[in-house]
């Protein structure tokens, strides 16, 4: 016997063999006699395995205590889908209070049908069945049986039980009870011939609701007569139903009118016309495109246009010239492409009158984008002024045309890729930012401002002392000899012998009144810090402790003080979306477009910004160039020579990458760098040159003695590296790493395990079974991931 698992989309299967059967007495054992976490995890294994064997013993732990693996125990039967008992389901289904075990116990009797099954499903969609069915007393917030009689409905579905149609009908009509029309009308159509018979009188009921539920449900039916049911709904009065019918049509492959959705006067049924993949008329998007309400169409419109024959290109110039006055940016914008479609002269000249009066955002994106298509020089000479715009958004749309026209051959495309070396280069400054961006870094000149920093002839600031009382200044007569307030500044040595000589310094005699003139003023419960570092180099010991030792209180008056000033704080003005620093946002953004480059003279820019002073340049650069290296690209003699000759690095992550970028030499010195990074204290870096060192049979490295490393990404690299060997000795090594740090490499040491012949696998696993608590659980866990 075979069972087939999928896993990262490949096959595989656990063989039948000695080793299994041995395994599985193992688990059995476990299910039956073992810890709670034993018993859920022997469960869901033995499910996988679906032997005759596992089955019993997972029959039998429906009945266990324990109410998790009673769940785990009826999922792993079901995952099975071989040799289940309708009985058994049955007994599940009435005497376990748990919803979920129930819900499960539902989609094993979809499975085994019968009619004891059948039977049961019907009773429970329409009733409770209190006599015979325990229900979970704890759940006073929600009633279970909602969840189950939805279960039963759609499992009465796929058992294709016809004689229960009018009993679901009966439940779906019950005033009293809750909405299940979406499950009664998709058990329906999986009923055949029966269930389409209803369908089709559900689908002129007088409720709207159950007639665009009844569309819905008729997507997954597969009779003939379906279209005609849906045909009928295709032309309902109301627009959802409309609309639902049109989406399953589609959804099925079916031909629908597309004319008539195009006139449609539901705006989603409009939608779903021009998203189709059929074909349109000209005239009619024509018609669309210039007369909607809608202008989200009416762009769509114009996207289908774009991509069609022109069939009266006068007339579509003549109505694009009436429309424009009046056009929002997004509309010119999808214009543009349409226009570029006709290639006559007026076109040209109107899209040339566009450029020129609409320099919105988005018009000029569109131009750009339609310039890396269609190459030309004035195109080219755009995209050379916009690749510095102040908007970010041009910018890159900007890049990204000039890397579609390096691609191709010419002058242009040669123009084109000289242009990126520069944007690499950084040798392209972006344009004048607005005023908003400037503000941050413009200095004022102390000249221009009056009083108080407010300029002259304006009202001084407010000033407000410690109690939050307001200072009032001084009336404009009264004139303070300047002699009398400014006072000459006294040396160091003065100062350090009035301090030590206890003299008080001197004070202006103007203060206003509630200030604090002196030390010796201030509360006994206020600390005075020292406002300079010689305050601080004379500050005693005493001193200290003292300034560490009485904390300061604050009030309720100290709170409104700092409010008031918290108010006065300028705050630097932020744009969102734009970065700090647009010089270096192009750089980063032609670094990255620059990472799918065949061009050597890209190439060549990108090892040239290994060497940037900036470590965020150094990033980008480095990962465009391992980009380039894992798509075949193999870098030159010369460009190894310009990266062994880079200064040490600091960044890890860039280090990392340039080991990555060395290892690709055969380069003797290179290799030496490649082998010390090995030793590197950092991770990222040890393991960029385990990765290398690891493919190179010269290097003599033991990948296995790294499984025991106590640095997580050194043992993530090794487990990797293993995969490609066959070396039985490996298999204990690798559950050893699976158990470090708590088991958060199990999944990656179970996908190692794959790689291994199966037989030497699961006896591993005997012996890995074979311990204690902790070891046992790891090893169920390793063998669940191994067979999922």
């Amino acid at each position: 016997m075979t069972v087939s698992i999928r896993h990262l989309d490949q096959d595989f299967a656990v063989e039948q063999s000695e080793a299994t059967e041995k395994l599985v007495k193992i688990l059995c054992e476990l299910l039956a006699n073992g810890e709670e976490r034993e018993k859920c995890l022997s469960a869901q294994i033995l499910g996988k395995f679906g032997t005759s064997t596992a089955q019993t013993a997972l029959a039998e732990a429906l009945r266990d205590e324990d109410e998790d693996v009673r769940s785990d125990a009826v999922e792993a039967l079901i995952s099975a889908g071989k040799g289940l008992d309708a009985d058994v389901l049955l007994w599940s289904l009435q005497n376990d209070p748990v919803l979920e075990v129930k819900l499960s116990a539902i989609d094993g009797l979809a499975i085994v049908g019968g009619t004891v099954a059948e039977d049961w499903l019907t009773k429970l969609a329409k009733d409770r069945c209190e006599d015979d069915v325990a229900w979970d007393g704890y759940g006073a917030e929600w009633d279970d049986w909602l969840d189950v009689q939805r279960k039963s409905i759609l499992a009465l579905g796929t058992l294709k039980c016809e004689a229960s149609a009018a009993a679901l009908l009966e439940a779906a009509r019950d005033p009293f009870g809750q909405e299940v029309w979406p499950e009664v009308t998709m058990a329906l159509s999986e009923m055949g011939v029966a269930g389409l018979l209803e369908l089709a009188s559900l689908a002129t009921d007088a409720s709207a609701r159950v007639r665009e539920h009844t569309a819905r449900a008729l997507s997954s039916a597969k009779d003939e007569r379906v279209g005609e049911i849906l045909r009928v709904l295709f032309a309902d009065a109301d627009p959802d139903v409309r609309v639902a019918a049109a989406e399953v049509l589609m959804a099925r492959g079916e031909e629908a009118d597309l004319a008539v959705l195009l006139a449609d006067s539901e705006p989603q049924m409009r939608r779903l016309a021009l998203k189709a993949s059929g074909k349109l008329s000209y005239s009619k998007l024509e018609t669309v495109a210039f007369e909607d309400e809608e202008e989200t169409l009416r762009i769509m419109a114009l996207g289908r246009m774009a991509s069609s024959d022109i069939a009266k290109p006068d007339a579509l110039i003549e109505r694009i010239e009436r429309s424009l006055r009046s056009a929002s940016d997004a509309f010119v914008a999808a214009l543009v492409p349409v226009l570029a479609k006709v290639e006559t002269e007026a076109a040209t000249a109107l899209l040339s009158e566009i450029a020129v009066h609409r320099q919105e955002e988005a018009v000029l994106k569109a131009f750009i984008v339609l310039h890396g298509e269609k190459p030309s020089v004035d195109g080219l000479a755009v995209l050379q002024e916009q690749v510095t715009s102040a908007e970010q958004e041009i910018r890159l749309a900007a890049l990204n045309s000039l890397a579609k026209l390096a691609e191709g051959e010419g002058d242009i495309a040669d123009n084109a890729a000289v242009q990126l070396v520069w944007a690499v280069s950084g040798k392209l400054m972006p344009e004048a930012h607005d005023q908003d961006i400037l503000d941050s870094a413009k200095e004022k000149d102390p000249s221009d401002l009056g009083s108080n920093g407010k300029g002259d002839g304006k009202q001084p600031r407010i000033q407000i002392d410690r109690e939050g009382n307001v200072i009032e200044p001084q009336a404009p007569n009264e004139v303070v000899v300047e002699e009398d307030v400014v006072a000459e500044e006294p040396s160091a040595e003065e100062l350090v012998a009035k301090v030590t000589a206890g003299v008080e310094p001197v004070v202006a005699e103007d203060v206003p009144e509630g200030a604090i003139e002196n030390v010796e003023d201030l509360p006994d419960n206020v600390v005075a810090f020292p406002g300079s570092t010689l305050g601080a180099i004379l500050n005693t010991e005493d001193e200290i402790e003292k300034l560490a030792e009485e904390p300061v209180d604050l009030g309720k008056k100290d709170m409104h003080f700092l409010e008031l000033a918290n108010e006065l704080i300028e705050k630097k003005r932020v744009v969102p979306g734009r970065p700090d620093d647009p010089a270096l946002d192009i750089r980063l953004l032609a670094l990255r477009i620059c990472g799918d480059a065949k061009r050597p003279e890209l190439i060549d820019a990108l090892v040239s910004a290994l060497s940037d002073r900036q470590m965020q340049v150094r990033f980008a650069a480095s990962q465009s160039l391992v980009h380039l290296v894992e798509n075949g690209l193999e870098l030159s003699e010369d460009a190894i020579e310009r990266i062994f000759a880079l200064p040490p690095e600091n960044d890890v992550a860039v280090r990392a990458m340039r080991v990555e970028l060395l290892g690709t030499s055969s380069n003797p010195e290179a290799e030496k760098v490649v082998t010390a990074a090995l030793k590197d204290k950092t991770d990222a870096v040890s393991a960029s040159a385990l990765k290398v060192l690891a493919g190179k049979p010269d290097a003599n490295i033991d990948v296995r003695s790294y499984l025991k490393s106590p640095r997580r990404r050194l043992r993530v690299t090794a487990l990797e590296l293993v995969s490609a060997n066959s070396d039985v000795s490996n298999l204990d090594e690798i559950f050893e790493a699976a158990q470090m740090e708590n088991g958060v490499l199990i999944p990656g040491a179970a996908t190692c395990l794959r790689c291994y012949a199966q037989e030497n696998v699961l006896g591993a696993m005997e012996q890995w079974l074979d311990g204690d608590l902790s070891r046992k659980l790891a090893a169920l866990e390793v063998l669940n991931k191994y067979v999922a």
